[in-house]
């Protein structure tokens, strides 16, 4: 969090960096929720606003976050302004947006992963070294590119509406979100992790609940490892969260197959205590697929359904049905161990690679890099 000083300007830049902070938090909740969320209801806007986030430069890509926040911080402020007309006490629009860049704006893109670009000073260049960004011109590399800047910001700035500034603003942090989306994240795995290590970086991860999205990246980076260093199996299959198994053609959320296409073993992963509904609808599915070799993973079992499990499981084995169930970590715990390091090395890769694959929600990939630069 950059240290609380106010600009002479009176743009407080500890309340830009709240302001920004609560704006992204509500934005990437909801666009984890709803795939089709928009803040701005004009479709060219829209557009001008993702082009500018994706566009080549790193300036253009960090324009409007800049000049929104600086207008939202401050309403008074013209957000198409660069700097502060000097020695006039009467210009109380212009304002210094270089060092907001350098001071807000840029922290907080590094800290999600560079999203706009490596630079700590996206203003230092010649393109934002003007007073006031004006359309047409014709200095800049890319004049249709910022004139579409320059539309944004004129938009926001002629209906000079604090709740138009928020939503144009939030529209700006959604292609944001978007475009981090589609970033593969780098994880660093030591030369060496013990056993402990692995298994309290791996329990810290799954204590923040995340829809199950967690629970199956670990689950698949440990299924992986074990057809990889025990050769049990040749490849794993996994199914996208919260999909159904008749959506996937799947049979369970993740299928450990032979050289010959064989389904080896079904894996269900429960990110919560297993339930007697949760055996039954897995034995049913189970044997119209003619599976002998089932495992859950799951929190336990729900204290009242315990007997009933231990009986589906019992007339599971006598029907020629092979059902296991484990909490995860007493799983992990003992595949890690009987694998060694490699084994641990090979897990703790595997578990990054499920999150980009599969697109994990940002802040779950940040999580996992964030536990791996503590071992």
């Amino acid at each position: 969090m950059p240290r609380k000083v106010k600009c002479k300007e009176g743009l407080d830049y500890a309340l830009a960096a709240r302001i920004l902070d609560e704006h992204w938090l509500a934005v990437t909740s909801e666009a984890a929720a709803h795939t089709d969320l928009t803040y701005a209801s004009d479709q060219g806007l829209c557009e001008a606003i993702r082009d500018s986030i994706n566009h080549r430069q790193v300036a253009y890509r960090f324009c409007l976050p800049i000049q929104l926040l600086g207008k939202l911080t401050n309403p008074t402020l013209d957000c198409l302004r660069l700097q502060k007309r000097k020695k006039d006490p009467q210009d109380i629009t212009g304002w210094d947006a270089r060092t907001l860049g350098s001071k807000v704006v840029a922290p907080f893109n590094q800290r999600q992963e560079n999203i706009l670009g490596t630079s700590s000073a996206p203003y230092v260049g010649n393109p934002m070294r003007i007073p006031k960004m004006l359309g047409d011109d014709n200095s800049k590399k890319d004049v249709p590119g910022w004139n579409r800047l320059v539309a944004v910001l004129s938009e926001v700035e002629s209906r000079n509406n604090p709740e138009t500034t928020a939503s144009v603003f939030r529209q700006v942090l959604l292609e944001m979100f978007r475009r981090q989306q589609g970033l593969c994240f780098t994880y660093s795995v030591p030369l060496r992790v013990s056993l402990e290590s692995t298994l309290s970086t791996a329990r810290e991860f799954l204590a923040e609940r995340s829809g199950g999205d967690r629970a199956l990246a670990l689950a698949g980076a440990l299924f992986d490892a074990i057809g990889i260093h025990f050769g049990i199996y040749v490849r794993v299959n996994r199914a996208r969260i919260n999909a159904t198994d008749e959506a996937t053609g799947q049979a369970a959320d993740l299928e450990c197959l032979d050289a010959n296409n064989r389904l080896i073993l079904a894996v269900e992963v429960k990110d919560r205590t297993l339930t007697l509904a949760d055996v039954e609808g897995t034995l049913h599915k189970s044997r119209q697929r003619q599976i002998t070799e089932i495992l859950f993973t799951a929190h336990g079992v729900r204290a009242e359904d315990k007997v009933a499990v231990g009986e589906h499981v019992a007339k599971a084995f006598s029907a020629g049905q092979n059902l296991y169930v484990f909490d995860f970590l007493d799983l992990a715990r003992s595949v890690l161990a009987l694998g060694g390091e490699p084994f641990r090395r090979t897990f703790l890769q595997k578990i990054g690679e499920h999150l980009d694959r599969w697109n994990t929600q940002p802040r779950h990939r940040q999580a996992w890099q964030k536990l791996l630069r503590g071992l």
